[in-house]
């Protein structure tokens, strides 16, 4: 009885281990996120929202001509002339109906022929601050991934330039059951103990992908205020959030990162390259002018 107790407390123990070991680039997304690859998907009864009603809505609210923010988005973050194509290659996978607006993962991949570009932007339309990340890559990646806020109901497009300088674009509409991701609180101080960590501690893992290719994943904890939220005393607190990020390896830089406050609290990003780096570095820089290294030896930039 004692052996076969000690036994199975031994598999117990190996498959924590194992799950542990193979939690991977998403295991600081929220475990209930159901990512769906769909465009738009109609709602059930358990998750309907006030205004969306139906399939076909979430595809006009898709629709960029019938958009009274989209010409203005495309033209403050994509340029006055911008040349766009919207096209369904570039696939936006998210969660059709959101809980929880302070934390929404997303990953964004990217067809073949769009590896090798040269700018990549997230906007989220209806969110009081709608650019979420704008990166340049020095290397081929894959896909692209992060933790955002969403205020209400949004289109969700991923803006992607290539080296003939025309911007293609992924959408995908999602629905808020709860609003309020980006002006109230993601940790509410008279409910719960909210324990902010220590700002700025940067952690960078490398994992290996097929054929040779690799996954980097960054976190940094970071506030990522807003400046919409007020305090429990009923001031505003003010904007504070990582602006900058920038990797490289020993080959020299990989991507350089403009970051805003539409990402969520200790931002989560996960970037697919086409081949792996190897001795990668990251440097992260806040509103404050505060750096944060994933190293001890500050000479990077």
């Amino acid at each position: 009885m004692y052996f076969i107790r000690g036994f199975l407390c031994l598999i117990s123990f190996m498959l924590f281990f194992i799950n542990l070991a193979n939690a991977g680039p998403f295991s600081d997304f929220k475990a209930s996120a159901i990512l769906s690859e769909e465009l738009a998907s109609s709602p059930t009864q358990k998750r309907d929202t006030p205004n969306s009603e139906s399939l076909k809505q979430a595809i006009n609210l898709l629709d960029p001509e019938k958009s009274e923010i989209w010409p203005e988005l495309s033209r403050l973050f994509l340029g006055e002339l911008a040349k766009v194509n919207f096209e369904s290659e570039i696939r936006v996978i998210m969660q059709d109906h959101v809980e929880e607006p302070h934390e929404v993962p997303l990953i964004v991949k990217l067809p073949d022929h769009l590896h090798n570009f040269k700018e990549f932007i997230l906007l989220i339309e209806n969110n009081p601050i709608q650019q979420v990340i704008k990166l340049i890559p020095y290397r081929a990646i894959e896909s692209i991934g992060m933790n955002v806020r969403l205020e209400d109901d949004s289109p969700v497009r991923a803006a992607v330039k290539d080296k003939d300088g025309l911007w293609h674009i992924g959408s995908k509409m999602v629905f808020v059951s709860s609003p309020g991701g980006c002006s109230s609180p993601s940790c509410d101080v008279t409910t719960e103990i909210c324990d902010p960590g220590e700002i700025g501690k940067l952690i960078l893992k490398n994992y290996d992908r097929e054929a040779g290719a690799g996954r980097l994943k960054i976190k940094i904890i970071h506030p990522m205020d807003t400046g919409l939220v007020s305090s429990p005393a009923g001031e505003i607190i003010p904007e504070y959030f990582i602006n900058s990020i920038f990797l490289d390896d020993i080959d020299g830089p990989i991507a350089v990162m403009e970051t805003y406050a539409a990402l969520s609290t200790d931002p989560v990003i996960l970037i697919d390259l086409a081949e792996k780096g190897q001795s990668i570095r990251a440097k992260a820089k806040d509103s404050h002018g505060l750096e944060f290294f994933s190293f001890k030896n500050s000479s990077i930039m």
